[in-house]
């Protein structure tokens, strides 16, 4: 693994590490944000800090998963009462033995039932002035109820601690009448384009191009559980770039992109240097986007420096900014998406190759050959990156990033 760097910034004390490494080093380095309680609603991209935990049974009565009709006792005949059990309302009636009543589909059973039939396996008949119930012929009885509790009690752990909040976790905690839950996150992060020759809005002169990425890379950052607070865009400008690091702000996270190379322009680390930042990692094993950075601020804020050109910079945004909000949130590592490649698109022998890939019939996937980095047309149509680790071969498994759409 590389060192973790707490001191100066220059170029020999670089922390490269694999990008295997990236989330044991973060891990290590960085503290979690403090726990929030936060309405379970607006959660989804968070991490759990506490379990959920039911605070009732579901259901919380029995009730009836079909229309059909609630009876009491075995039967074969019963005797219909007036009257209709709906969703919503207990009923009053009480049901005596060889009885039944109407119910529709979520109605709590009235009192004395011991089963609810559906609809299409009963025969209503008339005798005399009362109606009749009895079972068609040939047709099996199956208990169409949802019993008190049947798919959890109160108490019982529904979502544990460092699970990202999802939609069906906000639906479950909802089920089980946990309206707040103790989260981290979803992070914020205020986000910097730098660039002398990036341009937002105007006719393009030679030697400028536009701003490809201010406008999309929100998206990908909130695919990853990052908001973007708030984007700006500064000039290759030293002193400006210091002023912006010292910004008074809320986020817990700084993006930049751009000036992370080591060219006659790149003043980031200069400027980290100066303003006290510890370097964790200074490059990773990877292409594109192995030129990134990710830096504790002595205001305790995280940098996650990405490349200028666009798709190095998405590739960067991707691999790593989930384990920064892995770290940061104290999230439980899952298993990572696998999937088969039909080709190994000229694997390096030292970096991981990050390329755009689709799946194709059989569930396996196709690769781009040589990918270009000044754009991202490469991701026209591309369901994910495949991560290609040095030498892999047709054939092999390897780790998919879904993009987002």
């Amino acid at each position: 693994m590389g060192a973790v760097h707490t001191g100066s910034l220059d170029a020999g004390t670089r922390s490269e590490v694999g990008v295997e490494e990236i989330d044991t080093v973060l891990r290590s380095a960085l503290t979690p944000v403090p726990v929030r309680y936060h309405p379970v609603a607006d959660a989804v991209g968070a991490t759990l800090a506490e379990p959920v935990t039911a605070a009732c049974s579901f259901p919380i009565a029995d009730t009836a998963a079909m229309d059909g009709f609630a009876i009491s006792g075995h039967g074969p005949r019963w005797t219909l009462r007036i009257g209709l059990c709906t969703a919503g309302q207990q009923s009053t009636i009480v049901l005596a033995d060889g009885e039944a009543v109407r119910i529709s589909t979520g109605a709590p059973t009235p009192r004395g039932t011991t089963a609810v039939v559906r609809s299409e396996h009963m025969l209503v008949e008339r005798s005399g002035r009362q109606w009749i119930l009895r079972s068609a012929p040939g047709v099996p009885r199956a208990n169409d109820t949802r019993v008190l509790g049947q798919y959890w009690s109160a108490g019982d752990e529904l979502a544990s601690t460092g699970v990202r909040v999802d939609p069906a976790l906000v639906s479950v905690a909802l089920s089980a009448e946990v309206p707040t839950a103790a989260i981290r996150g979803p992070l914020r992060a205020d986000v910097l384009i730098t660039g002398d020759e990036i341009r937002a809005s105007g006719h393009l002169v030679p030697g400028q191009v536009r701003d490809v990425l201010g406008p999309v890379l929100p998206q990908y950052l909130r695919g990853c559980d990052i908001g973007c607070r708030k984007l700006w865009r500064l000039p290759d400008d030293r002193a400006l770039l210091r002023s912006w690091f010292e910004l008074d702000t809320d986020a817990e996270l700084v993006i930049s992109v751009g000036a992370t190379g080591r060219g006659t322009a790149d003043r980031l680390r200069d400027v980290l240097d100066e303003i006290g930042a510890h370097m964790l990692i200074d490059g990773v094993r990877m292409r594109p986007g192995g030129s990134q950075i990710v830096a504790r601020l002595a205001d305790g804020r995280v940098l996650l420096a990405l490349p200028g050109n666009p798709l190095a910079a998405i590739a960067a945004t991707l691999v790593t900014g989930r384990s920064v909000v892995r770290a940061l949130t104290g999230r439980r590592p899952s298993p990572p998406l696998r999937g088969r490649i039909l080709d190994a698109a000229a694997p390096d022998r030292e970096l991981t190759r990050v390329v755009p890939a689709w799946q194709v019939d059989g569930g396996v996937w196709r690769t781009n050959g040589a990918v270009s980095t000044p754009h991202l047309a490469d991701l026209l149509g591309a369901h994910a990156l495949a991560l290609l680790p040095p030498g892999v071969g047709r054939g092999s498994l390897v780790e998919i990033l879904p993009l987002p759409h």
